[in-house]
Formats: structure tokens, C-alpha cells, sequence
């Protein structure tokens, strides 16, 4: 693939990564936007799914397919231990990252009353603490402070707005931004931003309904009139990664087509 011609600023070539999270389309996504920049993308998953471990393996193929260096893991991010482990041996083989994405999403669509101990602590230990585990792994190992670092959280917009049944897990993706604000104060002045990309109804969110607006009542509030792709993260992604965000910090982008303006 002949690489694109890339401005000052926006080039990643030298820069490696690490996309955390595919169990949703947008790990992929990202991966590939950042590799056709110029990085080298490591894959990771969020769970031990073999679903989402053979996920994280064909984008890693992809990644090297397109010229880059890349590797895969089978992380299970609600152990810290393995996170870090996992990270050591991620940079000894692959090198230290200075970028990584965070996009675990286990998903619950309950009732409050009826979300069980065990439902409710799987979701807040991929989504929340599986975020806090895979920073501070990342902020541990990285030691060329000279070298910009970034922090990039998938979240969602539910964990900023009130909407039926997703109140289990709002609180795990309102307790990753929290995470976010809270590294972008601690560690800006290591030469680290952290950003959230929050998503809105996206093509793969449980329950979104038909795809023809006219079937579908809650399209009829999304402005762009359609629910989003993987693709519409990407982008933002490369940006955010790249030095010419270096002074976006603190910051949450959303990707949602206009519907938090009706929320």
C-alpha cells in the first residue's frame, strides 16, 4: 500500500502503539487508521473471549500487511497482574509504546433492580478498572519522558447522560472519564495527554433497532440520521494520537452524530 502523504504534525511513523479492547469493531479500526499513518500497532484483547483474542490476531496480521511491525496478546484486563506481565512482554518483543487506546466494552443492558453482583462486577472490571490497569501499566514502562505519550479512552455517551436500563453500565464508563480528567492533570506535565473519544449509537450497540428510518424512532433523534461506523472513530483516534494534539488534554470528543445535543 503506497502511504499517503502526510503534513508535519500528523505523521506517526516511529511511534508505536498499543490498541487495547476488540470486542467491538472500533479496536480495529483504530489499528489500521494508526498503522496507515506510519505506527507500529500492537493488539491486545480485553478479555480471554476467543472470539476477541482472534480478533486482536488478524488485525495484528492486517498491521503487517500494511508495512508495519506489529504482535497480538490474549490479555484478560480485570487482572492487573496479567496487564502487566503482559505489557513487559509486549515491550521486550514489540518495544514501548507511546500511544495506547483503551477500547475493552463489556456491555449490559438491564434493569437496575435486576443486574446481578456478578453481571455488574464483570462490566465495571473491564470497563473501569480494566482501563486503570492497562494506564498505569503504561505509564509504568514508559521511561523516555522526552517522547510525547498519549492516552486515548473509548467511552460512550451513555456514561454522560441518563437513558434506560444502562444504568450499570454508565457507571463504569463515567468511572473511565473520571480516569481519564484525573491522568490529564497528574501526568501532563510528564509530556502525556489523555483524551476519551465517546461514541453514541453506534451499528453494533444491543438494541438499536432497524436500520430504515422510517422502522426506527430513536434514528429520528440522531441528526446525521444513521448509526455510527468503527470508521467514524478512526480519525479522531490518529489525531488525538499524534503531535499535533499536543495540546489537547483533559478533553472528551464525541463521535455521536449530534444526538447527545437531544440527550
Amino acid at each position: 500500500m503506497k502511504d499517503w502523504e502526510r503534513k508535519p504534525g500528523f505523521d506517526l511513523s516511529g511511534k508505536k502503539a498499543l490498541v487495547v479492547g476488540f470486542g467491538n469493531p472500533v479496536g480495529e479500526a483504530v489499528a489500521l487508521a494508526l498503522a496507515e499513518a506510519g505506527a507500529d500497532v500492537a493488539a491486545a484483547s480485553a478479555t480471554l473471549d476467543g472470539e476477541e483474542v482472534m480478533a486482536a490476531k488478524r488485525v495484528a496480521k492486517r498491521v503487517t500487511q500494511l508495512g508495519r511491525t506489529s504482535m497480538s496478546q490474549g490479555w484478560d484486563v480485570t487482572l492487573p497482574t496479567n496487564v502487566q506481565v503482559g505489557l513487559r512482554q509486549l515491550v521486550k518483543e514489540f518495544g514501548t509504546p507511546s500511544i495506547l487506546v483503551f477500547n475493552g466494552d463489556a456491555e449490559l443492558w438491564k434493569p437496575a433492580t435486576k443486574i446481578t453482583d456478578s453481571e455488574f462486577a464483570n462490566v465495571q472490571q473491564v470497563n473501569q478498572s480494566g482501563a486503570y490497569y492497562a494506564a498505569r501499566s503504561f505509564l509504568r514502562e514508559r521511561k523516555d519522558t522526552e517522547v510525547p505519550g498519549r492516552l486515548i479512552f473509548v467511552t460512550s455517551i451513555l456514561g454522560e447522560r441518563g437513558v434506560g436500563w444502562n444504568t450499570g453500565y454508565a457507571v463504569t464508563k463515567s468511572g473511565a472519564l473520571g480516569l481519564m480528567l484525573g491522568l490529564s492533570q497528574e501526568f501532563g506535565q510528564q509530556n502525556v495527554t489523555a483524551n476519551a473519544i465517546s461514541t453514541g449509537w453506534m451499528e453494533w450497540t444491543p438494541g438499536r433497532g432497524p436500520d430504515d428510518i422510517g422502522e426506527n424512532r430513536l434514528m429520528r433523534f440522531i441528526p446525521m440520521r444513521r448509526f455510527g461506523k468503527a470508521e467514524d472513530v478512526a480519525p479522531l483516534a490518529v489525531l488525538l494520537a499524534s503531535d499535533a494534539a499536543g495540546y489537547l488534554n483533559g478533553q472528551v470528543f464525541h463521535v455521536d452524530g449530534g444526538v447527545s445535543q437531544h440527550l
